[in-house]
C-alpha cells in the first residue's frame, strides 16, 4: 500500500499537475489529430482511427505516468498497475455483470437520449443534439467497413487501447489521487465518473456513461488492481463494436444506429435486480480477496 511519504507535492498541487499536464497533451494531440485527417484526405474512417489511436498514447497515456512519475517514486503502485485482489475468478463476473444490465443499461440511455430541455433553452438542446450527431457521424464513419480485418481493427483501437488509455487516466491517476489525497472513495468514485462522462461531451449520454464510469471507479476500489476496469471496459467497448458490426453486415439496409431500444418493463426490472445481486456478489468476493490476502502478509 502507497504511504502518505511516497508522494510529494500537497493533493492539491498533484490534481493541478495532472490537470495541467492533460491539458498540454489534449491541444497536442488535437493539433496531431488535425494535421492527420489532413494528410489522409477523403479516407475519413482511416484518420479517425490514426487519430484515436494518437488521442489514447497523448491525451490519456501520457498525462497519467508523467504525473504519477513526478509525484512518486513508485508509480506502478500509485496506478494500481499490480494483480491486487483479483482473481481469474474475479474476471467472470465482469462479462456476466454486463450481459445481465443490458436492458437496465437500455432503458437509463432511452431515458436519458429522450430528455426533453425547457422551451427556453432550445437553442442549447439544437446544439447538443448536433454534437451527438456529429458523434454518430464519426461512429458510423469508422464502423461502415464490415469487413473482418476491420472489425479487428476496431476491436484494437476502440475496444482495448481505448479502454486501456482511458482508465489508467480517470480510475489509474484521477481517482487514485483523490483517494490518496484523503478524498472519501464514494465521492472519488462519483467525482472521476462525472468528469469522465462530461469530457465525452455527449449530454443526452451522460447519465449511463457517469453510471459505467461509476462501475469501474468501484471495480478499482475493490479489486485494488487497474486491470480489472480496464478489462470491464475494453468489453464494454468490444461488445458495442461486435454488434454494430453484426448488425450492419446482416441487415446492411438498416444502417447505423446507436440509439437504444425500450425493453418490456418486468425484463427492465430483472435486469436490475440481477445486476444488483451479480455486482454485490462481485463485491463480497472481492472483499474476501482482500481480507485473505491481508491475514496471509500478517503471518
Amino acid at each position: 500500500m502507497i504511504k502518505k511519504s511516497d508522494l510529494a507535492l500537497t493533493p492539491g498541487m498533484r490534481l493541478t499537475l495532472l490537470l495541467c499536464i492533460f491539458i498540454v497533451c489534449y491541444i497536442i494531440s488535437v493539433l496531431c489529430v488535425q494535421l492527420t485527417m489532413h494528410l489522409c484526405g477523403t479516407d475519413i474512417a482511416a484518420a479517425m482511427r490514426i487519430g484515436a489511436v494518437i488521442q489514447d498514447v497523448v491525451s490519456f497515456i501520457i498525462p497519467a505516468i508523467a504525473t504519477t512519475m513526478i509525484i512518486t517514486r513508485k508509480p506502478a503502485e500509485l496506478l494500481c498497475l499490480s494483480r491486487g485482489n483479483s482473481s481469474a475468478a474475479a474476471y467472470i463476473y465482469i462479462p456476466l455483470i454486463l450481459l445481465v444490465s443490458i436492458p437496465a443499461q437500455e432503458a437509463v440511455i432511452y431515458w436519458n437520449e429522450h430528455i426533453t430541455l425547457p422551451e427556453s433553452m432550445d437553442a442549447l438542446a439544437a446544439s447538443l443534439r448536433a454534437m451527438e450527431e456529429a458523434s454518430a457521424k464519426a461512429m458510423q464513419s469508422i464502423l461502415s467497413d464490415t469487413s473482418v480485418p476491420a472489425l479487428i481493427i476496431n476491436i484494437l483501437i476502440i475496444g482495448i487501447a481505448a479502454g486501456f488509455s482511458e482508465e489508467l487516466l480517470f480510475r489509474g491517476a484521477f481517482q487514485r489521487l483523490l483517494t490518496t489525497g484523503g478524498v472519501n472513495p464514494h465521492i472519488a468514485v462519483w467525482t472521476v465518473a462525472a468528469v469522465f462522462s462530461a469530457l465525452h461531451m455527449q449530454f443526452f449520454g451522460f447519465v449511463p456513461r457517469m453510471l459505467l464510469g461509476a462501475w469501474f471507479g468501484y471495480i478499482l476500489l475493490w479489486s485494488g488492481s487497474i486491470w480489472m476496469p480496464m478489462f470491464a471496459h475494453a468489453l464494454n467497448n468490444t461488445l458495442f463494436i461486435v454488434t454494430s458490426w453484426y448488425r450492419l453486415r446482416t441487415n446492411p439496409d438498416l444502417g447505423f444506429s446507436d440509439e437504444a431500444t425500450l425493453m418490456p418493463a418486468i425484463d427492465i426490472f430483472a435486469s436490475v435486480l440481477l445486476t444488483a445481486f451479480a455486482i454485490a456478489a462481485m463485491s463480497r468476493y472481492l472483499a474476501k480477496r482482500k481480507n485473505k490476502t491481508s491475514a496471509t502478509n500478517s503471518l
